[in-house]
């Protein structure tokens, strides 16, 4: 009837309250970090009740203890240190176990805690996570940049082997630099990885070039996406022009990981030259 006021029904009321309810119960900052990297810490979280009563006001802490683990303490990998319970992102000792079932040495990791929901992917870095410039080489992989990891070979091996996902980042940046050279039936541009060798006279495997797992030759990312930049190419910078173009993408081929040298070509004329980076390693899980 008009000039008369709504007056919501009990259930509606009700259900105002338990969202408020709920949006004050979830509505917690987030956790800070645990207070010590070993032997025993505390962690806390803050919570703003916005809807005051006489019972709830104003903030409240929750505190609970982490870390329990001793500081001696090593793990195999990221992984099994989250089961002995660590949380926030740091560097930890680890021995990896290869494949012949061999405990290495400890050496120091980086375990990143928030990728991958935080199940702790082991991360290995090295010297090349840089855009590195390249232009003056001609021939087919003239170029060749070899690739140091942090720690020993071996040990870079036994973690991808026991580990149940690995990836490794890698882009080229190319300017009139083409990768595939079709006329001499050539790579200019490639990495090798731990089971790969190249010759331009090709005595050896074919270099290295999967992406996503992807075990096709002679393609790029964008080519088994199908989102290069010309319909005619498998590889962005096959149309070798004077635009700066890209290929990358993720190596997820555990054979095919790491990613040990890289070698360019077709950079020695004045406008070509190109700038390559590749990325840590990063695994989880058990295999």
């Amino acid at each position: 009837m008009s000039g008369s006021c709504y007056s919501a029904p009990q259930h509606e009321k009700s259900w105002t309250t338990i969202r408020r309810a709920r949006e004050d119960l979830f509505n917690w900052s987030p956790w800070s970090k645990c207070s010590k990297t070993c032997d025993g810490g505390i962690r806390t979280r803050t919570h703003q009740n916005r809807h005051t009563t006489i019972d709830s006001a104003g903030n409240v802490t929750s505190i609970e203890s982490c870390h329990h683990f001793g500081c001696n303490d090593t793990a195999i990998n990221c992984n099994s240190w989250k089961t002995k319970g660590l949380l926030d992102s740091q560097t930890e000792f680890i021995e990896p176990i290869t494949s012949n079932g061999i405990q290495l040495p400890a050496v120091q990791i980086y375990c990143d805690m928030e990728m991958e929901n935080g199940v702790g992917v082991t991360v290995i870095d090295h010297d090349g996570e840089r855009d590195v410039y390249v232009h003056g080489y001609e021939a087919h992989g003239s170029y060749s940049f070899n690739v140091t990891y942090d720690i020993p070979f071996e040990h870079v091996v036994a973690i991808i082997d026991s580990s149940q996902f690995c990836r490794q980042f890698v882009r080229w940046k190319c300017f009139a630099a083409q990768m595939w050279d079709g006329g001499n039936q050539k790579w200019n541009t490639y990495w090798t990885n731990r089971s790969t060798a190249y010759l331009a006279t090709n005595e050896y495997k074919p270099p290295s070039l999967f992406f996503h797992g992807s075990e096709k030759k002679r393609i790029c990312e964008c080519g088994i996406s199908q989102t290069c930049q010309q319909s005619n190419v498998l590889c962005n910078c096959d149309i070798n022009d004077s635009i700066w173009r890209s290929d990358e993408g993720y190596v997820t081929n555990k054979d095919a990981l790491p990613i040990v040298a890289f070698f360019a070509g077709d950079t020695g004329h004045s406008m070509e030259k190109g700038e390559h980076f590749i990325g840590p390693i990063e695994c989880y899980g058990t295999a």
